[in-house]
């Protein structure tokens, strides 16, 4: 099952500095709430004592309320399978007794020590297992999106393209590209640009510099690097460093996982 599942970032996270910031469609999310007065696009509340599964797209965004600021674990991740119809997912744990104390041990552990991504894996994956029967019954896009987003998780970010995909497939470029858009909404184009916003994100998170992450990421200059960092955030890359590396300080811990 976790094959078809690409995990990014998980830990748990007390009043996070950075939740309202998401410039990428694809990223999909599991969030337990443990406490704290949270809301899901504005208006629709976050309830403690759930668990949230959203799928990736393009206006997702959280807030808390910053008189009661949120406790929670989240596992970021990628995917080529469809979670749901709609946004988001709710499940009220008391109803699954066995998911709920398997995330409560979760919780507990993320507080503890650095959970190494091995663990955090084998976490995710027995998530995913517990809430199969709350995921769409259907949830494969064709077989073209499928096979090419398989490739666009597992390659060295480094080498993606659409010309990469094309030749990894052998099949005709628009082809590709008509049915990659049709069932995901944007260009294979647009996707990889997402990804590599994502994993820049991860690499400052990290401490990489502007010119580590650029050669990382496949960019032939700095100012390239530079000029697509802006149009994906609306942010200088070091106006972005500055007030989105500071993770130290947020109580508990956060955990990226690189692309290479």
């Amino acid at each position: 099952m976790i094959k078809n599942y690409s995990l990014l970032s998980y830990g748990r996270t007390y009043n996070p500095v950075d939740w309202y910031y998401n410039p990428s469609y694809v990223v999909n999310r599991i969030y337990y709430i443990i406490k704290g007065t949270a809301f899901y696009k504005n208006n629709i509340p976050l309830k403690p004592k759930h668990l949230y599964i959203f799928r990736a797209m393009a206006d997702f965004s959280v807030h808390q309320d910053e008189n009661d600021p949120v406790d929670h674990v989240f596992f970021d991740f990628q995917t080529y399978k469809k979670l749901s119809e709609n946004d988001y997912i709710e499940i009220e744990l008391k109803d699954n007794p066995i998911l709920e104390s398997f995330i409560k041990i979760i919780a507990t552990d993320f507080t503890k020590n650095d959970i190494p991504p091995e663990i955090a894996k084998n976490y995710f994956e027995l998530i995913l297992y517990y809430i199969q029967d709350y995921l769409a019954p259907d949830n494969s896009y064709s077989e073209v999106t499928t096979t090419a987003l398989a490739i666009l998780h597992n390659s060295p970010i480094v080498d993606l393209s659409v010309n990469y995909l094309s030749k990894k497939m052998n099949r005709n470029i628009n082809h590709i590209i008509r049915c990659f858009k049709k069932d995901i909404g944007i260009t294979p184009h647009a996707y990889i640009s997402n990804l590599k916003i994502n994993t820049a994100i991860s690499y400052i998170s990290q401490g990489y510099s502007c010119t580590d992450i650029a050669e990382l990421l496949g960019f032939g200059s700095i100012a390239a690097f530079s000029y697509f960092f802006k149009k994906k955030t609306g942010m200088n890359f070091s106006d972005y460093k500055s007030n989105n590396t500071d993770y130290k300080k947020i109580d508990y811990n956060y955990y990226p996982i690189s692309r290479k």
